[in-house]
């Protein structure tokens, strides 16, 4: 996994560009969006923050993002029970008649247990 990470209105996650460096001549990208990535407690934070407010399906699009590259960093990080829980909320927020705050805000609070004790 790359350790530089992008987060903008269209994407949250590891930078995929494979190429580092100075940019090729035509390319789109006018600025590089691309910085440190943040501890998993702040994205799990961002995420609960996230699913707070889903009115379109661009948020939900986004939501799922931020949950998919808190997946991968908490593998990264070997917290697989904080993985699970992610993995949970995911398909839960999947399944429309199963997305319903409370839950999702449970599978957000073991996620962060399991974080916050490193497992």
């Amino acid at each position: 996994m790359r350790n530089k990470w992008v987060d903008n209105s269209d994407y949250f996650g590891p930078d995929r560009r494979l190429r580092s460096g100075p940019k090729r001549w035509n390319d789109r990208r006018k600025f590089d969006e691309a910085g440190q990535p943040p501890a998993l407690a702040a994205m799990l934070r961002r995420v609960r923050v996230q699913l707070m407010n889903m009115p379109t399906p661009d948020d939900r699009r986004r939501a799922h993002q931020m949950i998919n590259a808190a997946v991968k960093e908490a593998e990264r990080l070997q917290y697989y029970r904080c993985a699970d829980a992610l993995k949970r909320l995911d398909s839960d927020l999947r399944n429309i008649r199963g997305a319903n705050a409370s839950a999702l805000d449970a599978l957000i609070d073991q996620a962060l247990e399991h974080a916050s004790a490193g497992a």
